[in-house]
């Protein structure tokens, strides 16, 4: 695969419901934010370009600290899908688009190369991770997205209930379960990219509050590529305490 093909976006919008200032938010010493970009520098020494997709001047003091490459973006755009698409209009030679959320520290780079290298080598629009869990409490958590995976490793839902429903463990009581847990990364061809911020808001996205669910009611093949390594994404104070233990080993 060609790296240098790639423009890795990593939207950060300050404020946030569930945990106010997140990008800024201290994680062993340096701010959420820096924590996620120098975890993908692997990414960049491949080739890749990478950088942050901001929309405040507290961020962007950030990275300049830290002498992050940054595009600055509206504060009123909806999403983190449609502020990827926003930053990706300054950059024009790059085929593909990675976006890696601005609260994903732990995510595994081998993971992300082999998320871009299936979207490569398929005709899907669009591809993301899925982690095979067997977490009882993980799959009863609406804060964890399931997929409902088919057999040609693509999605057919997602959702925040406990999909697909086991009857069998929960009739038992036996609690052993396999499902695919969803790990927000999405891997674009430049043109999808555009194309799904352009689809108008589905019914199902409003519901689940997943804008995946837009593409998905839209018909497209979203490519599901398995992750060897579970993520700790930070969107609670709960999570951040994890993810300040997990860097103190």
């Amino acid at each position: 695969m060609k790296f240098t093909q790639w423009l890795v976006i990593i939207p950060a919008r300050l404020k946030s419901e569930r945990l106010p200032q997140k990008p800024l938010a201290d994680l062993a010493g340096k701010p959420l934010l820096v924590r996620v970009y120098e975890n993908l520098e692997p990414l960049r020494k491949l080739g890749a370009r990478v950088v942050v997709a901001l929309d405040h001047s507290q961020t962007a003091e950030v990275c300049t600290s830290h002498e992050i490459p940054f595009v600055m973006t509206a504060e009123t755009l909806p999403s983190g899908t449609d502020r990827c698409h926003a930053a990706a209009q300054s950059f024009q030679n790059e085929a593909f688009v990675l976006n890696v959320q601005g609260d994903e520290p732990f995510i595994n780079t081998n993971d992300l190369i082999k998320l871009m290298s299936a979207l490569e080598a398929t005709s899907a629009p669009m591809a993301t991770l899925g982690y095979k869990n067997t977490d009882w409490s993980h799959y009863n958590d609406p804060n964890v997205v399931k997929i409902v995976v088919s057999h040609r490793n693509e999605a057919i839902y997602f959702s925040r209930a406990p999909v697909p429903f086991d009857r069998d463990a929960q009739r038992s009581g036996s609690r052993n379960i396999v499902f695919w847990q969803h790990l927000g990364v999405y891997a674009y061809r430049r043109e999808a990219l555009a194309s799904f911020c352009a689809l108008p808001t589905s019914p199902l996205e409003e519901s689940e509050k997943l804008e995946q669910l837009r593409a998905i009611s839209a018909g497209w093949s979203i490519k599901i590529v398995e992750a060897k390594s579970p993520s700790i994404g930070i969107d609670t104070a709960d999570d951040l305490s994890l993810a300040r233990k997990r860097f103190n080993g």
